[in-house]
């Protein structure tokens, strides 16, 4: 067989670095949105702790950012200071620590560490990396819509994250919470069964994975 054959194909700059099904920039991908989701949990956690440290101060900035419903005349609203720091902690823990982290070493380090040239199956790496960006987004754009995101805090206890008039975020904001992590979990789920393959296949078989 010659040496020709075996070259890949070119590929593209979509299929090299977006959608990608090499491990080691699925791991870049984990890790560049953990990173853009972990400046956004600070961020948050730098608003609500001005409300936290000053509580009868008013900082102009506050509604310059979040609004005048958020921040009327710069003094955060209650249910808003709960609604960052639900979004906060669900950030760090979840979208940083939990998905962030683990998918980006997970990725890079463990094909590496067992001796395979990938991931046991390219295709469902990627697909477990944009499930975590689409809850990424969904998670963010709870920030945007008019009646604020989620208010039950990141650990999501009734009464506040059941009766959609309990506050303003307990409608669409925890709605759009729970679909978020629904897509999480989904994420979470593929990415652990590809693990899993790792130490349930000999090691002579995993070097056949492409």
């Amino acid at each position: 067989m010659s040496h020709d054959t075996h070259h890949h194909h070119k590929e593209s700059f979509i299929t090299k670095y977006i959608f990608s099904q090499d491990h080691k920039m699925i791991a870049r991908q984990y890790l560049i949105t953990a990173i853009f989701m972990g400046a956004i949990g600070i961020a948050l956690s730098a608003l609500f702790r001005l409300k936290l440290g000053w509580p009868d101060d008013k900082f102009p900035i506050l509604e310059s950012i979040l609004g005048s419903d958020a921040a009327p005349e710069g003094l955060l609203d209650s249910n808003w200071y709960l609604g960052l720091v639900t979004l906060h902690g669900t950030i760090m823990v979840f979208f940083v620590l939990t998905g962030g982290l683990s998918g980006t070493f997970s990725n890079l380090l463990i094909p590496l560490q067992v001796g395979a040239r990938d991931m046991a199956s390219g295709l469902m790496n990627m697909i477990s990396y944009w499930l975590f960006f689409l809850s990424s987004v969904l998670m963010a754009s709870s920030l945007f819509i008019e009646t604020g995101p989620a208010m039950a805090g990141w650990t999501v206890y009734p009464p506040l994250s059941v009766l959609a008039e309990f506050q303003p975020g307990s409608g669409l904001g925890m709605t759009l919470w729970l679909l978020s992590m629904t897509v999480f979990i989904a994420s979470s789920l593929l990415r652990r069964y590809k693990l899993h393959s790792y130490y349930t296949k000999p090691k002579n078989k995993r070097n056949d994975y492409d």
